[in-house]
């Protein structure tokens, strides 16, 4: 985004506000932090979730104002959205007396696990209004702790998987999206780019039958395991912790390349040419995932695509086992 856009964007985000248009305010916020305008985005996406709330309680104010009981306020995007900004209401329980957030309950266990000083709970639970002192946004935490992407990779924090009692082995797969307007490779590059791969393949695809794990395993001609025992819509913990057992994974843009990435798990996403909420427009890293790296595809082909990811993905897997004295 050049000044000009950012410009326009800002007007139509304030115009927004004043006209209630929640869903034209998270596409503005989606658009800031695509361009890596991070302080514009979780203005326009915290008062798209704050302007919604029937609740009579300020807006938190930020650090250094007094705070006996914030209450984070559900996501208002995708689970993905959630994995990478949820770190920062550890940040603000730093500052506040307590701190409870509305998550999803499946999440609940990793979180509580992760980030103990805060207070995980139900996102559809009945709210007293006189339990609380001030309410905020996921993003509006983000505006005060993540401003910037020097003030986002400082604020990192792992999530913490079950503890694992086997040495970390194979590099897992994630090949197939239901989301629609993605651009993906097929069974055949992936294979192409998977059969010659001296590595133990792990698939943490969802749904894998659907998405064509028995297809992909015949063209491949190598065994790839199953992640059928793991049922990562239902249970996000049992998939962080097969997450967290692998050397590092390789993947399209999903709910997959979020828990690696949240986990502090070296991770590569191949990426379309196209708009993808969750990536900057041009950058090969996000701040908000220290080992994270994105390969477009430009004009390559996917196989192209494919094989570049996993040379970079093999480079950091290497550099962690083999750290420089």
């Amino acid at each position: 985004m050049n000044y000009r856009e950012v410009s326009r964007e800002a007007n139509r985000a304030r115009t927004a506000i004043e006209n209630a248009n929640w869903e034209g305010l998270r596409y503005c916020g989606n658009r800031f932090e695509r361009g890596q305008y991070y302080r514009e985005a979780w203005k326009a996406l915290a008062a798209g979730v704050e302007g919604k709330v029937d609740l009579d309680r300020p807006v938190w104010p930020g650090p250094g104002h007094p705070c006996k009981h914030l209450l984070v306020l559900q996501r208002s995007r995708d689970l993905g959205d959630e994995l990478r900004i949820i770190r920062f209401v550890d940040h603000a329980a730093r500052t506040a007396d307590k701190v409870t957030a509305l998550v999803e309950p499946r999440l609940i266990p990793l979180l509580s696990r992760s980030f103990p000083k805060v207070e995980f709970v139900h996102r559809e639970s009945d709210l007293n209004d006189t339990t609380y002192s001030h309410i905020a946004a996921q993003e509006r935490l983000a505006y005060w702790f993540g401003h910037d992407n020097s003030a986002i990779e400082r604020s990192f924090l792992p999530l913490q998987a079950p503890a694992l009692q086997t040495v970390k082995r194979g590099i897992g797969i994630a090949w197939f999206s239901r989301a629609m307007g993605k651009t993906l490779p097929s069974l055949h590059d992936w294979a192409q780019a998977l059969q010659d791969w001296s590595v133990r393949l792990q698939s943490l695809q969802y749904r894998e039958q659907n998405a064509g794990f028995r297809k992909l395993c015949e063209l491949t001609g190598r065994p790839i395991r199953t992640s059928r025992n793991i049922d990562q819509i239902a249970d996000l913990d049992a998939f962080a912790a097969q997450v967290s057992g692998l050397r590092g994974v390789l993947t399209i843009s999903n709910t997959t390349a979020h828990m690696a990435g949240a986990l502090g798990i070296p991770c590569v996403v191949v990426l379309d040419n196209g708009i993808v909420t969750t990536w900057p427009y041009t950058s090969f890293k996000t701040p908000f995932y220290p080992k994270t790296r994105l390969i477009r595809r430009r004009e390559d082909s996917w196989l192209t695509a494919l094989q570049k990811g996993r040379e970079v993905l093999m480079s950091m897997v290497n550099k962690q086992q083999n750290p420089v004295p």
